[in-house]
């Protein structure tokens, strides 16, 4: 074992041990441990081989035993230390999010870790193993200098054939069986709905065996006209309710122009208010910020979503980016075409929406925030993703002294930013329609995961902190980025309120963006306490 990997894989571990934005269990905490060791590991066997190629001097004997008792004693300590305190961080960051602290068993994580550490030393020294075979064998035709070279060039083609082609093959493959199986599957007591005003009844255009699984739960769900009335006591109409499936059409193009279809067969340019709903990846849509904008406007609604695939957000934006923009794009031209054609007295609202993965396709449909206010009556986007356009844009050009947290565009004249929809109002300008308005928490992984994080310290984390971030979070190369990436996989399994989970405002955020007619605090109230009893997915 390479003493300077040691110590560097000693160091890293203890540095994974700090907070991030959302609590870890002990499992990942010990995966992301391991990974950070053995990056540190093989960071120590470079810096040890450039140390011995430019000749300079090794220790003695006494030196190194001396160098491997201090390390044993010191890296234990350093770990006994980091495991204690990454024990109160993680205590600390439950507290910041809303949570009951919980003993986690720190002990699995250093056993974790030893195991992810020694298998991924166990492939490298069988990769290393084969290539010294290798340019044993070569060199016997060749130069040794030569050989080695040529080895190490194979190796490398060799592992990105399989890295870029055969891994992704297989793991796609494997998720696709599993998926597919999951959107032809219909969720326990979801029927066929019988209303006209729903896609997949039998008046409809699209079949009820094409939607998918959260199609179909979107379409045969959701308030009916008696609810809303109940809730509001306001007259109400039955919410009108258009979903395509990846099945109803061979192309996304021939599915926005059936979704068009739908929307003109149910009469839903009648409606006050036309949502142009962006869907995450599986294809679902939140209920929760559904339902609200159907009780906020009394049914008089026309939601209208687009499948583009059945693989989980965190697969699509890895594998493909570019189906959930083609999607929004495609959705929103086909809408937006027959909309525009209506006389301007009579159209409805046109709002755009979307929330995570979603928030990123309905983005997808403008070029920039321009186009998005020239073309939209308002917009709504929530935990929306960190590569997004014109999301990265507006962040990026955001007003000297707004913190990258909670930008401020422009005064806030037209687009606004903010961790809940109170804050919508804190800026004293006026808000002009049309409405742009973003929900993003400042501790929201999905919203401030970048691969910039491998190397670059990011500005909400130099600037001052936004709420629920633990001031003990500092930016480390590598790790910060490890972190945040298994942070994501937690985002909704907090409170509402932090990381990926906004229901608790999107009621006045709705309200806020559309504006709807002798409206009162007490009306958002009421359907805000219906809509925090609905149960997250």
């Amino acid at each position: 074992m390479s003493w300077t990997g040691l110590l560097l894989a000693v160091v890293l571990f203890c540095l994974s041990l700090t907070p991030s934005l959302l609590p870890r269990p002990a499992l990942y905490m010990g995966l992301i441990g391991g990974l950070a060791a053995t990056t540190g590991y093989a960071l120590g066997v470079f810096i040890a081989w450039a140390l011995r190629a430019m000749e300079v001097p090794a220790p003695g004997e006494r030196g190194r035993r001396t160098a491997w008792i201090g390390l044993a004693i010191g890296g234990v300590l350093m770990c006994l230390i980091s495991l204690f305190l990454g024990w109160q961080w993680q205590e600390e960051v439950r507290v910041l999010v809303g949570e009951e602290p919980a003993g986690l068993s720190m002990y699995v994580v250093p056993v974790i870790a030893v195991v992810v550490f020694a298998v991924l030393l166990l492939i490298g020294r069988g990769i290393r193993g084969i290539a010294r075979l290798l340019t044993r064998g070569l060199g016997r035709f060749i130069p040794a200098p030569l050989a080695r070279v040529l080895v190490v060039v194979a190796l490398l083609l060799v592992g990105w054939w399989i890295a870029s082609g055969i891994l992704p093959r297989v793991f796609l493959d494997t998720v696709d069986g599993i998926y597919e199986a999951v959107n032809d599957s219909t969720a326990p007591g979801i029927t066929q709905p019988l209303s006209p005003l729903r896609s997949g009844s039998p008046e409809s255009l699209v079949p009820w065996d094409t939607l998918g699984q959260t199609g179909r739960t979107f379409v045969a769900q959701g308030p009916n006209p008696e609810q809303i009335t109940a809730l509001t006591g306001r007259p109400a109409l039955e919410p009108i309710r258009v979903y395509v499936g990846m099945d109803s059409t061979e192309t996304i193009p021939e599915g926005a122009s059936l979704a068009v279809a739908e929307l003109m067969r149910t009469r839903a340019f009648e409606r006050e208010v036309l949502v142009v709903a962006g869907v995450t990846g599986t294809g679902w849509l939140e209920p929760q910020s559904v339902d609200s904008i159907e009780y906020i406007w009394g049914g008089d609604t026309a939601i209208v979503g687009l499948q583009y695939s059945f693989l989980p957000s965190w697969i699509s934006f890895i594998i493909d980016r570019q189906r959930p923009a083609e999607a929004g794009q495609a959705l929103f031209d086909a809408v937006y075409r027959e909309w525009s054609r209506l006389p301007r007295e009579s159209r409805p609202q046109l709002i755009v929406y979307g929330l995570s993965l979603g928030s990123y396709a309905m983005q997808s449909a403008f070029a920039t925030v321009g186009g998005m206010e020239n073309q939209t009556d308002g917009a709504l986007f929530v935990g929306t993703p960190n590569f997004t356009e014109p999301w990265g844009t507006l962040e990026r050009q955001r007003d000297p002294g707004s913190p990258q947290w909670k930008p401020v565009y422009r005064a806030g004249m037209q687009v606004r930013f903010a961790p809940d929809s109170i804050d919508f109002d804190a800026l004293p300008g006026p808000w002009l329609p049309p409405r742009i308005a973003y929900l993003q928490h400042a501790n929201d992984p999905v919203v401030w995961w970048s691969y910039d994080l491998i190397a670059q310290e990011p500005d909400w984390l130099k600037e001052p902190r936004g709420p629920g971030v633990s001031p003990s979070m500092r930016w480390i190369p590598v790790i910060t980025f490890l972190q945040v990436t298994v942070d994501q996989f937690f985002g909704v399994n907090v409170p509402n309120g932090n990381g990926h989970n906004y229901p608790n405002t999107i009621v006045d955020a709705w309200v806020e963006v559309t504006q709807p007619p002798d409206w009162s605090p007490d009306d958002t109230a009421r359907i805000q306490a219906l809509i925090d009893t609905m149960p997250t997915t």
